[in-house]
């Protein structure tokens, strides 16, 4: 073999070796992300600038569904019952917004405009493919994932130990009553949030869960889920338009998982593979 030739070839390695070597140097590190130590302990993770801060739930007992005397409940629907989540996870403080939307989509689907407002007019599964990019995009551990919440997951979140209706009165801690025609979304974190900092799981705009619909009983419950049926799919916390009573830590709603509308966003979490 010719020695120029020979010296091309050694050239040539050296520098696809320095290339490599040059992209894991850069290649962005993975974001530490470990348990919290107590209840609503904060951890702010970044993905393209835009900082996404998270609360910590931890493993835990709580009463789900509304007492007796709870005006508005249905009692049918809510029935308390005792149920164990076997497994701590962060949730996100605030809805998702616009801005971290279009950080991880590239795109805006909102019919109400504002970056710190909540994103609008998603559906589930528009939701759901946001988590999964998200996720690519944020460097966790490869042994967490970024999903929706569980109804059960949810609610614990948002009663922060709570047992009434609210996590505070109503009207310091949700945006709610708005006319239909001329109400709209307000910028996150502007009402008080609850005992582990979470801000509007009352009103601004229902959230979805990761569940379809199951029935309540009395019977304690351990990590409960509802079912895949991908037509509907639960959502919680009432919106800017909803009633007092729509509202409420307890209520149930629900609503066709391919659909999108104005009154309907989500926040995510981030826990271990289960």
């Amino acid at each position: 073999m010719p020695l120029g030739f020979k010296l091309f070839l050694v050239a040539l390695a050296v520098l696809v070796a320095a290339v490599f070597a040059s992209r894991k140097w850069t290649a962005p590190p993975v974001q530490g992300v470990e348990p919290g130590q107590v209840e609503g302990d904060r951890l702010v993770l970044n993905v393209d600038g835009v900082e996404f801060p998270f609360r910590w739930a931890p493993a835990g007992k709580f009463l789900m569904g509304s007492s007796a005397g709870e005006e508005g409940r249905d009692a049918e629907a809510e029935t308390r019952h005792p149920v164990v989540l076997t497994h701590g996870f962060w949730i996100l403080e605030t809805e998702v917004t616009q801005e971290m939307y279009a950080a991880v989509m590239k795109t805006n689907p909102s019919q109400f405009s504002g970056g710190n407002l909540p994103v609008d007019t998603v559906s589930w599964f528009d939701a759901a493919e946001f988590c999964a990019a998200w996720q690519k995009l944020a460097r966790l551990p490869k042994k967490l994932t970024a999903r929706l919440p569980s109804e059960a997951e949810w609610e614990y979140a948002c009663r922060a130990g709570t047992l009434g209706a609210y996590y505070l009165p109503i009207e310091r801690s949700g945006w709610i009553g708005e006319a239909t025609e001329s109400g709209g979304t307000h910028p996150v974190g502007e009402k008080e949030p609850n005992a582990w900092g979470l801000f509007d799981m009352h009103g601004n705009l229902w959230e979805w869960t990761a569940d379809g619909w199951y029935d309540y009983t009395e019977e304690e419950l351990t990590d409960p889920r509802g079912t895949a049926e991908e037509e509907v799919r639960v959502d919680r916390g009432g919106c800017w338009d909803s009633q007092p009573n729509e509202a409420r830590s307890a209520h149930r709603g629900t609503y066709e998982a391919e659909r999108s509308s104005r009154f309907v966003g989500f926040r995510f979490v981030l826990s271990e593979l289960l």
